[in-house]
Formats: C-alpha cells, sequence, structure tokens
C-alpha cells in the first residue's frame, strides 16, 4: 500500500514537473489568448448563421402575410358580390317566387 501510495504521489509530482518545465506562464497565457480568440471567431459564425436563418425566416412570413392579405381582399370582394341587393332581389324572385308588393298593397299599422 505504501509503494502505491507512493507512485501515486510521484505521478502527480512529475505530471506538475512537466507543466512547470514545458509550459512557462507567457506559453499559457498564450495558448488562453488563443483559445479565446477561436472561441469567440466560433461564436460569431454561430451567430452570423442563426441571424440569416431568422431573417430568412422573416422573409417567408413576411411573404405569406402579404399573400394572406391579398386573399382576404379577394374574399371581402366575393363576400360584397354575393351580398348586394339587386342579386338577393333576383334569387327571391326566382327561387321562391316573391315579388315586390305595389304602393296599394302595403298597409302601414300605427301602435
Amino acid at each position: 500500500m505504501n509503494a502505491a501510495a507512493r507512485l501515486v504521489h510521484q505521478g502527480a509530482l512529475t505530471r506538475h514537473l512537466v507543466f512547470t518545465y514545458l509550459l512557462t506562464r507567457r506559453q499559457i497565457a498564450m495558448l488562453m489568448l488563443t483559445l479565446a480568440v477561436l472561441m469567440s471567431a466560433l461564436s460569431m459564425i454561430y451567430v452570423t448563421h442563426t441571424t440569416r436563418e431568422m431573417y430568412a425566416s422573416y422573409q417567408h412570413n413576411l411573404a405569406e402575410q402579404n399573400r394572406l392579405h391579398v386573399q382576404r381582399g379577394q374574399l371581402l370582394l366575393e363576400r360584397s358580390t354575393w351580398m348586394m341587393q339587386a342579386r338577393i332581389q333576383k334569387m327571391a324572385e326566382e327561387k321562391l317566387g316573391m315579388v315586390i308588393p305595389d304602393h296599394h298593397s302595403v298597409q302601414i299599422i300605427s301602435e
């Protein structure tokens, strides 16, 4: 057990010595700055990609809105055509046999 503990302890010491001799403080700082620049560049790429996707989605939704606005206008026009008084009167005369009463057959009732 004592020998195993010594090996584990020596391994940690060896790793510490390797990092101390191979990487100086300046090299560690340079490595950290390089990693920070790379992460910043990758973040910029991600944000740009996301922005382009959102703008494309916005343009698609704007085109859809315009299409629906035109369709709504067409439907309102169609509704007003179906609701015209002359058309309703013609349908009432043809299909239901209704006629407009003459002036003499109208009676006004007052309360």
